[in-house]
């Protein structure tokens, strides 16, 4: 009867903790998409952690992309998370059909002109074209990108898993990610969301189309 008890109770345990594995893998879950809460390291990057996710949306009708930000030592300032010098890494899901990289980049440039001096866009033009270019084809509903800082190297872009190549400069990366928690966001609701300020919650386009 022990050993019964024994066996049934270990049982349970195992169970149990089979259940909590998809809680601690993923930190929340975006238009139907999970979002691991850690990148494992490997030999490209450390270890990297969420800072926060949001859904960027055009215009305050079309949902584009889900947008994550990972940190190796996550913070909840801005100004401290552009100034940090370690591994970080801008994740762009698309959520549309279909839409091209190089309309992406080019909505990022377009972006970074409200933060930038005229000296400073002058400085990172031939960059900023660079960027532009090396986010080549197209991505559909679910396919990822991203833009990550390499300490001491520059913005390596990957588009769909494939390296398109490493821009250098930290000015550049800090111009990018201040697309996002800058003073002039591409959303107040997505910076604090990106931040970790802010629980994450279906924007008012998502509830309209009963996806939450």
């Amino acid at each position: 009867m022990k050993q019964a008890l024994i066996g049934r109770c270990s049982a349970f345990l195992f169970f149990l903790s089979i259940m909590m594995l998809p809680q601690a893998a993923f930190a929340l879950t975006i238009d139907g998409y999970d979002i691991p809460h850690v990148i494992p390291a490997t030999s490209q990057h450390a270890e990297l952690k969420l800072n926060g996710a949001s859904m960027r949306i055009y215009y305050g009708v079309v949902d584009t992309y889900i947008g994550k930000l990972y940190m190796e030592n996550p913070v909840t300032d801005g100004e401290a998370l552009v100034a940090a010098d370690e591994y970080k890494r801008m994740v762009f899901q698309v959520v549309m059909k279909r839409i091209s990289g190089r309309r992406m980049a080019k909505a990022m440039y377009d972006a970074l002109q409200l933060d930038l001096s005229q000296e400073e866009a002058a400085n990172l033009e031939e960059r900023l074209q660079l960027m532009v270019e090396l986010f080549d084809g197209s991505l559909k509903k679910g396919e990822e990108g991203y833009i990550e800082w390499v300490p001491g190297i520059g913005s390596r872009i990957v588009i769909k898993g494939d390296v398109k190549g490493i821009i250098p400069g930290k000015d550049l990366n800090d111009a990018i990610l201040n697309i996002w928690v800058g003073d002039n966001p591409v959303g107040t609701t997505f910076k604090r969301q990106v931040l970790g300020l802010e629980d994450y919650q279906a924007p008012k386009s998502m509830r309209k189309k009963g996806r939450r």
